[in-house]
């Protein structure tokens, strides 16, 4: 025996407890089994002409003050008659009702429907708008729950919710302002190289546009984060590149100053790491792969680490050279075949904990 869906029965419940118009509640009846099956201009006639005196019931219902009424009418509406005009609006102010009660999630997920099933709605434009408000206020709280647990949203959420807005939006303000928002969350999360991503998508498809500036800066800052916790140089050269690529984009932006004044220090680390490399190959017994990065550290006379590196090529050239394979901690008196080293800039590959 077919039993009627479970909304129906709670229908029929809402309706015994007046909770539920008798008009709503005999357009659930009637379209119980429809499903999405084609209309013929008879029976959408006849299904706008149930839909539209019901959308003027509910706006009444509201402007009386029950709002549980119209939330229940509106709701009712686009459930029953999807197909009609009605239907669009009545989801519009089911979410908007719904947002004004504190319930943003639910609130967006009805605005997600509306401009997923209803793209032609003169609403697109507000629903985008209410739900960008509404996913930039949940990635602002503070409210973080235990575990997660009774957070207002978990951030792949809130990362859904802004990744389509980017989808439904993308000749809109609202596309670049989402993927920030994406960005964000990523970088508040830890998850550096996804952020990066994220803002990079902005500069790219953003480009000349505040959003894109923003994008930009965030991607330096973040490649920052990648360098610090790197050993390799070339996460201090993406950095350069990435600070590089704002301060000539960006001249007149004051954070274009910061960064030049960054600049220095970032180098500074970059030569570090380059010592760091050619003492781990010259105690690995691998002197010409260390010259390559003590050469380099020696031609930029304003670093610090210049002397150092200076002195280690000295003292290599005083090291009688040796055929011996070199193991780990040096030359293997075992093996008696020739070395096989690498001794250019193109064939020594700086180290990456990455």
């Amino acid at each position: 025996m077919n039993r009627p869906p479970r909304y129906l029965l709670c229908g029929i419940l809402a309706f015994s407890l007046g909770n539920l118009s008798a008009e709503a509640f005999l357009g659930d009846l009637l379209n119980f089994g429809k499903g999405k099956k084609v209309l013929s201009s008879e029976q959408l006639s006849n299904q706008e002409n149930a839909a539209a005196p019901l959308l003027v019931k509910a706006r009444q219902q509201e402007s009386n003050g029950n709002r549980r009424q119209a939330l229940s009418t509106y709701k009712s509406i686009a459930r029953s008659y999807p197909r009609t005009e009605a239907a669009s609006e009545a989801l519009f102010n089911y979410g908007r009702l719904l947002e004004a009660e504190g319930d943003h999630r639910k609130a967006f997920e009805q605005y997600q429907k509306l401009v997923s099933d209803y793209p032609n709605t003169p609403h697109f434009s507000e629903a985008i708008q209410r739900q960008f408000t509404i996913a930039e206020t949940l990635r602002k709280t503070e409210k973080k729950g235990f575990l997660g647990i009774g957070a207002p949203i978990q951030p792949s959420k809130l990362i859904e919710m802004f990744k389509f807005i980017s989808e439904s939006a993308p000749g809109t303000e609202f596309a670049p302002k989402a993927l920030l928002g994406m960005g964000y969350v990523h970088t508040k999360q830890g998850e550096t190289t996804e952020a990066i991503a994220s803002f990079q998508s902005v500069v790219d498809a953003h480009a000349g546009t505040p959003y894109a500036s923003e994008a930009q800066y965030q991607v330096y800052q973040l490649r920052g984060v990648k360098a610090e916790r790197s050993n390799s140089p070339n996460a201090d050269r993406a950095q350069v590149e990435a600070g590089l690529d704002f301060v000539n984009q960006n001249p007149e932006d004051a954070r274009a100053q910061e960064i030049k004044a960054g600049l220095d220090s970032i180098e500074e680390r970059s030569m570090e790491k380059k010592y760091n490399t050619g003492r781990f190959y010259e105690k690995s017994g691998k002197p010409e792969s260390a010259r390559v990065y003590y050469r380099e550290v020696a031609a930029d006379p304003g670093s610090s680490w210049a002397a150092k590196a200076q002195e280690r090529l000295d003292a290599l050239d005083r090291v009688p050279e040796t055929k011996e394979k070199a193991g780990f901690f040096g030359a293997n008196p075992l093996k008696k075949d020739e070395v096989e080293m690498r001794t250019s800039e193109d064939d020594v590959v700086p180290l990456s904990d990455e």
